[in-house]
């Protein structure tokens, strides 16, 4: 697997942006691109499935905070999937995880 994998589709009126590997520093200019063209050509509900992602830093954080706080002067939404794991761990370490709607499963945040 390349350290960075993304892949966006249609869920209804929910656009769903997969990341897989790690999000650092080197590639978060990447993932912000893709995040930003999936609000902007799918509308403003936006699921992001951290599920296969397996390191995220500060930098990576701060998009998807950045992000939200976009989303939400639309009236947008966005939802994270982060499964027991590093990327929930360190959402609740930073104390970002209550600014998102966290699911287990991609089928429980399309619900």
């Amino acid at each position: 697997m390349d350290v960075l994998e993304m892949t966006r589709r249609r869920h209804g009126e929910m656009v769903v942006v997969s990341i897989a590997g790690e999000v650092d520093a080197d590639n978060a200019a990447k993932v912000r691109r893709c995040l930003d063209e999936a609000a902007a050509t799918h509308g403003s509900r936006l699921v992001v499935d951290l599920s296969d992602l397996r390191f995220i830093d500060t930098t990576g954080l701060g998009v998807l905070v950045r992000l939200r706080a976009e989303l939400s002067e639309r009236e947008g939404t966005m939802a994270l999937v982060a499964p027991d794991g590093q990327v929930l761990r360190r959402l609740r370490r930073t104390n970002l995880a209550p600014l998102f709607p966290i699911y287990d499963t991609l089928s429980q945040a399309l619900a």
